[in-house]
C-alpha cells in the first residue's frame, strides 16, 4: 500500500502523471532504443562499450532526450558539440545522437505497440471519478504518440511533453519547472497537486516544486530509493492504491455537488461566496443569463412606505438591498453553438466549495451537438485580503477535436427586482401572499449608470442609486492566456456601456486550453460622488492585476488557515458528516462578517437579499459572541456599525416621545424600516441586545478605546430609554419597575406588559451601564468627566438605573411554577401545537396576527432565551420548569429558535432533544428545512450553531463577565474541541466524557485566563499553560422531551386547566406533538 490514506487525495485538485514507467511500460521501449543507439555510437567511434541497464537508470531515465545523451557522454569522458534539434540523425552532435534515439524509439513503438499498465488505468479512473483533474508531464518528445498508441490520449486535458518544454525553454527534470508549468496551466497551486513518478529525477522534481504529494512507482527503482529522493510514499503498482473514496471518511473540509441540472436558488445560496462586503451567489457555467447574484453590503434603495391608514411615528421609508452589477456574467460558444445548462448535453459536472481557501470550483465536460467534448472549469473567490475584490478564473479546453471558441465575460448591469410585489401592488387582489422574509421589490431602474471609463486593460463603471443617493464604482479587468503558439490565432475585443465585457475568439487544438482570469472590484458610498468611487475601483483593480491570480489564491489560503486556527470547532474524526456541516456554518460567519468593516452584518450577510438586506437584533445575540471569542476585531467592527447609527437611534426615541436612544428594529442606514410596529418597533429589547453585546465585547477585550468612543454612549443612551419607557408601581407585593407595551423575541405575541425576556435584559442593560460609568470614574477619571459632559449625565442618574434594575418586575406564576412570558400570556388559551398540520407552518403565513395573539403559542424561544443569556438569574429548577412549559408551545417557525432550545435542553438534562435541535439548526440551510434558503443564508442561525456547540454542549456561560463551564457532551460524541480568546490569549478547550482539558494555544500578550468549571476556579498562565479537570458525568439526564400534555394538564390559580376542551377546527390533522416543521 502507498501509506497515503484515501482521504488525503481529497486535499488535492489535480494529479500530474509522468508517462514512461508510470502509465505505460514505454520505459522498456526507451531503454531498448537508448541501448540500440549507443551500440551504434560506440561502434562508430571504435569503442568497445555498451549502455547497461544500470547506466540507463543512473544517467538517462526521466531526463529530456538531449540531456540524457550529454549525461552518457560525460560519464564516458567524451564530449561533442550540442548541435540543434534540427540536426539529422547521426553521431556528430549531442542532438544528432538524440535524434537517432528518437528514430529507434518510434520504430520500436510502431512495430510492437504499447499497452498501459492495468493498475495505472484503474488508478486513473479512480482519480477522475474523485473529481480531480489529470495531466501528463513527460520529458519525452513522443508523449502524444505514446498516449495515442496506448489509447489514453483522450483521458488527459493537458499534455506537457519534451517538445512543449523546449519551446518554453523549461529546464528538464530534476528541475521542477515542467511540473510547475503544468500546475499553473491547470490553474492550481503546487500544494494542490500530486506528482506521480517512477524515476529518481522525476521524484526529485516533484519534491523540489513543493507539491502536495509526490508518489513514487517502484518499477525499476527500490521504494526506499524513491523515498530518499523525496517521495511522500511509494508503491510497486498504482493499482495497489485504494482510492475508493466512497468507503473513505467523508471530506470534512468541502461541500460538493454533481449533476447536469442548473443550480437551484437554494444551491445558489449554499454555494455562495462572500467576505462581508462583496457576495456572489453560485451560478453554474452555462447559465443562460446573469441574474441578481452579486451583492455589496449596504448598497440599497429607499422608497416611501404607504399606509392605507397612517398614524404618527410610523416608519416612513423602506430600505431594500439591491443587486450590484453582476460579476458572474459569462457565455461560451463552441463552433457557434452556445453551451447552456438544460440544453447542451453534459458528460460530467462537479462543483466544490472549499472551506480551506474559500474557492468555488465548477468542472463541466460538455458534449456539443457535433459530438465533441469540451472541458470548462470555473474557479472563483471573493478575497478576504482584498476587501473589494472578486476573482473568476475560466479555463476552456476542447478534448477531442479542433474547435473555435468564443468566450464572453464581463460585468452585467442588473435588470432590477421582480421577486415580490411592491407595496402598491400588494393591495391588488391578485397579489401573492406577502412573505416578510423575502425582499421588497424596488424599481427596475434603481441602479442608474452615470459614467464609464476605459483604462489600460481595465474598465470602470459608475452608478448612482436613484432615491437613496448611494454611489457605486465597479472596476473590471481580464487577463487572457492563449495556449502556446495560439496567440496569433486569438482575438480579444472589449466593449462597455451599462456593463463591461471582454470577448475572446480563438481556434484551439485538442488539449489546448484558453484561460481567462477576471478581476472585479466594488466600492460604494453614502456620501462620496460617483467619480471618487470610479477612482477607487480603478485603483483596486490595478492592485489585483499587480498581485496576479496565484498570489491572491495563496493569500486566501493563508487567511483561511489563520481563521480556522482561531475558529474551528472540532468533533471526532468519526463524525465527518457533522464536521463538514459545522464548518460550513462557521464559514458562513466568516463570509458575512470578516470584511463588513463597520457596515454591519445583515440577516443574510451578502449571500442574498432576503429580509431586504436588513440588520436586526440577531447580529448582536447570535453572531457577535462568536466574533468576540474568535476574532475580536470583527466584533468591534460590527459594534461600530451600531455606534454610527446612534444619532438616528436618538432621533427615533424622540419620535416615540422617549429619552435616550431606540435602535431601529430593522434597518440598513439606521432609520426604522419596519412598517408593522407591533412586531417591529415594539421590540424594544433590541436596545438591551446591543448593550449586552457591547458589554461582552468589553469584558472579552478590555478595549477602553471602544468604551470611551461609542461603547459607553450606547450603554448610557439605552439605559435612559428604559428609564423613560418604564415606570414604578406599588401593590401588595411591593414596589416594582415595569415595562409595558413591548414585544419580546416571540413575534406570535405582541404589545404585552412585562415581557420576561425584555425585563430581564433591560435590567442587565441598566446594571452594566451604571457599572461602566463607575469603572471609568474609578480608573479613567478624565475620560469619565468628558463623557459626563458630552452626555449630560446628571448626579444620581446611574444610581437610578441600578435601582430600576434591582426593582425590575419578573413575573412568576406560583400555581404553575413557571415564569410568565408576560403579564397575560398564561391566561390565554393554549394553541394546539401538535394538532397543527405541517403545511400550516409557518403560522404567520396562514393565520392573522390577531388570531395568533390570542393564544399561548410561540414562533421562537422567548423566555427560554432569557434562561440562556441571563443564566445566573435563574435557578436550575426554574430553568427546567420553564423549559418544560414553553418548549412544547414553541413551533420553531423561526430559524433562531432551535439553537436556543438546544442550549437550554442540554443544560436541564434533555440530552437527546438537545442533539435533535442542534442537528436541525445545523442543516437549516444545507437541507432547506424552512423552505426559504433561496433568499440567502440564515446567518444568525449559523452563529447559533456555534453557540449550541460552545454554550450548549461545551456548557459555557458568560453573563457575569467571566467564563463558567458546566459541560454537556452528547453521549454519542467522543470529543469536542474549540478555541476561545480572552484579552488576547487564545485557549483551546477539549471536552470528553471524562474531562475538560484547557491549554494556551496562543499566548498573545501573555494575559492569564481564569474560569470556573462547575463552581471551582482555575487559571492558565504562561508558567502553567495546561490543565485537566476531571468530570463526574455530563449533568442530569432526562428521557424524551417535554410533552404538550404536561402543559395542558396544569391548573391556573383559579383552578381552570390550561388545555382546551376541544381543539380549534383549523388545527385538525396534526403531526406528533413537538415535531419540528419542515417549512418556515
Amino acid at each position: 500500500m502507498s501509506g497515503v490514506a484515501p482521504e488525503r487525495w481529497r486535499d488535492l485538485r489535480a494529479v500530474l502523471f509522468d508517462l514512461d514507467g508510470v502509465l505505460t511500460p514505454t520505459a522498456e521501449v526507451h531503454q531498448a532504443a537508448w541501448r540500440e543507439t549507443f551500440v551504434g555510437f560506440f561502434a562508430a567511434i571504435g569503442r568497445d562499450d555498451a549502455l547497461s541497464g544500470d547506466d540507463y537508470l543512473r544517467l538517462v531515465d526521466g531526463k529530456p532526450r538531449y540531456d540524457g545523451v550529454a549525461s552518457v557522454l560525460d560519464d564516458r569522458g567524451l564530449s561533442l558539440p550540442l548541435g540543434t534539434p534540427e540536426d539529422a540523425p547521426g553521431w556528430d552532435t549531442v542532438c544528432a545522437i538524440g535524434n537517432v534515439k528518437n528514430r529507434a524509439f518510434t520504430t520500436i513503438l510502431e512495430r510492437d505497440g504499447v499497452a498501459p499498465y492495468p493498475g495505472s488505468v484503474a488508478f486513473l479512473d479512480a482519480v477522475v471519478d474523485a473529481g480531480l483533474e489529470v495531466a501528463v508531464v513527460s520529458s519525452s518528445r513522443n508523449a502524444p504518440a505514446v498516449l495515442r498508441a496506448a489509447g489514453l490520449s483522450h483521458r488527459f486535458s493537458l499534455v506537457l511533453d519534451g517538445e512543449a518544454a523546449a519551446r518554453r525553454s523549461l529546464p528538464g527534470k530534476p528541475a521542477p519547472d515542467t511540473y510547475l508549468a503544468a500546475a499553473a496551466e491547470l490553474g492550481w497551486l503546487p500544494s494542490q497537486c500530486a506528482v506521480v513518478e517512477d524515476a529518481l529525477s522525476g521524484v526529485a522534481s516533484g519534491a523540489a516544486g513543493g507539491f502536495g504529494l509526490v508518489l513514487g512507482v517502484a518499477r525499476d527503482q527500490p521504494r526506499q530509493a524513491l523515498l530518499d529522493a523525496g517521495a511522500t510514499a511509494a508503491v510497486d503498482d498504482l493499482g495497489d492504491i485504494d482510492l475508493d473514496l466512497s468507503g473513505a471518511p467523508e471530506d470534512a473540509w468541502s461541500l460538493t455537488t454533481a449533476g447536469e441540472a442548473a443550480p437551484t436558488e437554494e444551491d445558489a445560496t449554499v454555494y455562495s461566496l462572500g467576505n462581508g462586503f462583496v457576495g456572489l451567489r453560485w451560478q453554474g457555467p452555462g447559465a443562460v443569463a446573469p441574474g441578481e447574484g452579486t451583492f455589496v453590503n449596504g448598497l440599497h434603495e429607499t422608497w416611501p412606505i404607504t399606509y392605507p391608514e397612517n398614524s404618527y411615528g410610523q416608519a416612513e421609508a423602506g430600505q431594500s438591498m439591491i443587486a450590484a452589477p453582476d460579476a458572474r456574467a459569462f457565455r461560451l460558444y463552441v463552433d457557434e453553438e452556445a453551451l447552456e445548462l438544460g440544453r447542451t448535453e453534459v458528460d460530467h459536472s462537479h462543483t466544490r466549495l472549499d472551506f480551506r481557501d474559500g474557492t468555488l470550483t465548477s468542472h463541466v465536460v460538455w458534449r456539443t451537438a457535433q459530438g465533441s467534448r469540451v472541458e470548462v472549469r470555473v474557479r472563483q473567490l471573493v478575497s478576504f485580503e482584498e476587501r473589494h475584490l472578486a476573482v473568476l478564473d475560466y479555463q476552456v479546453r476542447p478534448l477531442d477535436s479542433r474547435a473555435t471558441i468564443h468566450l464572453v465575460s464581463g460585468v452585467a448591469a442588473p435588470h432590477g427586482g421582480d421577486q415580490v410585489p411592491t407595496p402598491e401592488e400588494s393591495d391588488a387582489a391578485t397579489a401573492p401572499i406577502d412573505d416578510p422574509r423575502k425582499s421588497d421589490a424596488v424599481a427596475t431602474d434603481a441602479l442608474q449608470p452615470v459614467r464609464s471609463r476605459a483604462g489600460e486593460g481595465t474598465y470602470t463603471l459608475g452608478f448612482r442609486v436613484k432615491d437613496s443617493g448611494m454611489t457605486l464604482g465597479v472596476g473590471t479587468a481580464h487577463v487572457v492566456r492563449f495556449p502556446e503558439g495560439a496567440s496569433e490565432r486569438g482575438e480579444v475585443t472589449h466593449s462597455n456601456g451599462e456593463g463591461a465585457y471582454t470577448s475572446v475568439n480563438v481556434d484551439l487544438e485538442p488539449g489546448e486550453a484558453l484561460r481567462v482570469s477576471k478581476y472585479v472590484t466594488y466600492h460604494s458610498s453614502r456620501r462620496q460622488p460617483v467619480e471618487e468611487m470610479i477612482e477607487r475601483a480603478q485603483r483596486s483593480v490595478g492592485t489585483a492585476l499587480s498581485l496576479g491570480y496565484d498570489r491572491i489564491v495563496t493569500a486566501q489560503q493563508g487567511w483561511a488557515e489563520r481563521f480556522w486556527d482561531r475558529s474551528d470547532v472540532v468533533l471526532s474524526p468519526t463524525q465527518p458528516g457533522l464536521q463538514r456541516a459545522v464548518r460550513w456554518n462557521l464559514w458562513q460567519l466568516a463570509q458575512a462578517a470578516a470584511r463588513a468593516d463597520g457596515l454591519g452584518i445583515s440577516a443574510k450577510g451578502v449571500s442574498g437579499n432576503g429580509y431586504s438586506g436588513h440588520y436586526f437584533w440577531d447580529t448582536e445575540v447570535f453572531v457577535v459572541p462568536f466574533l468576540n471569542y474568535t476574532t475580536p476585531q470583527w466584533a468591534r467592527n460590527a459594534l461600530r456599525a451600531r455606534v454610527t447609527m446612534l444619532p438616528k437611534a436618538r432621533e427615533r426615541a424622540r419620535v416615540l416621545n422617549e429619552e435616550g436612544a431606540l435602535f431601529a428594529w430593522r434597518t440598513i442606514n439606521g432609520d426604522e424600516a419596519s412598517a408593522y410596529f407591533p412586531a417591529g418597533t415594539a421590540q424594544y429589547h433590541i436596545n438591551a441586545d446591543i448593550s449586552s453585546a457591547v458589554f461582552h465585547y468589553l469584558m472579552a477585550t478590555k478595549d477602553r478605546g471602544f468604551l470611551t468612543r461609542g461603547g459607553a454612549q450606547i450603554l448610557v443612551e439605552t439605559a435612559r430609554l428604559w428609564m423613560s419607557l418604564g415606570f414604578w408601581r406599588s401593590n401588595a407585593a411591593g414596589r416594582a419597575f415595569h415595562l409595558h407595551g413591548v414585544t419580546g423575541p416571540d413575534e406570535y405575541t405582541a404589545l404585552v406588559n412585562d415581557n420576561l425576556y425584555t425585563n430581564v435584559s433591560a435590567a442587565f442593560n441598566l446594571e452594566v451601564a451604571a457599572k461602566a460609568l463607575a469603572l471609568l470614574e474609578r480608573e479613567e477619571p478624565a475620560a469619565h468627566a468628558a463623557l459626563v459632559a458630552e452626555l449630560g449625565i446628571l448626579p444620581g442618574e446611574p444610581e437610578a438605573w441600578l435601582g430600576a434594575a434591582q426593582g425590575m418586575h419578573i413575573g412568576f406564576d406560583e400555581s404553575l411554577g413557571v415564569h410568565a412570558q408576560d403579564a397575560d400570556f398564561l391566561d390565554k388559551e393554549v394553541w394546539d401545537v401538535p394538532g397543527t398540520p405541517r403545511e400550516k407552518h409557518p403560522l404567520l403565513l396562514h393565520f392573522h396576527p390577531l388570531v395568533l395573539y390570542r393564544f399561548q403559542v410561540l414562533k421562537q424561544a422567548d423566555s427560554v432565551l432569557a434562561l440562556w443569556l441571563h443564566s445566573s438569574r435563574f435557578t436550575a429548577g426554574q430553568k427546567r420548569a420553564d423549559f418544560e412549559y414553553y418548549d412544547p408551545l414553541t413551533t420553531g417557525d423561526s430559524t433562531l429558535s432551535a439553537t436556543v432550545q438546544s442550549i437550554v435542553a442540554a443544560e436541564v438534562g434533555y440530552a437527546e432533544l438537545a442533539l435533535e435541535y442542534f442537528e436541525h439548526a445545523l442543516h437549516v440551510d444545507l437541507d432547506n428545512l424552512h423552505g426559504n434558503t433561496s433568499d440567502g443564508v440564515h446567518v444568525a442561525s449559523t452563529g447559533g450553531v456555534w453557540a449550541a456547540l460552545v454554550n450548549g454542549f461545551g456548557g459555557l456561560r458568560d453573563d457575569q463577565g467571566s467564563w463558567s463551564f458546566d459541560p454537556r457532551l452528547p453521549a454519542s460524541w467522543p470529543s469536542l474541541s474549540f478555541c476561545l480568546t480572552w484579552r488576547g490569549t487564545r485557549v483551546r478547550f477539549t471536552l470528553t466524557a471524562e474531562s475538560l482539558e484547557a491549554s494556551i494555544a496562543d499566548p498573545g500578550e501573555g494575559a492569564p485566563v481564569s474560569f470556573e468549571v462547575r463552581g471551582t476556579e482555575y487559571s492558565l498562565t504562561q508558567e502553567n499553560p495546561m490543565l485537566r479537570v476531571e468530570l463526574d458525568g455530563q449533568g442530569p439526564v432526562l428521557p424524551g422531551r417535554p410533552s404538550f400534555e404536561h402543559v395542558t394538564t396544569l391548573q391556573r390559580r383559579d383552578g381552570s386547566r390550561l388545555g382546551p376542551e376541544h381543539g380549534p377546527e383549523h388545527t385538525a390533522g396534526s403531526p406528533a406533538a413537538g415535531d419540528l416543521p419542515d417549512d418556515d
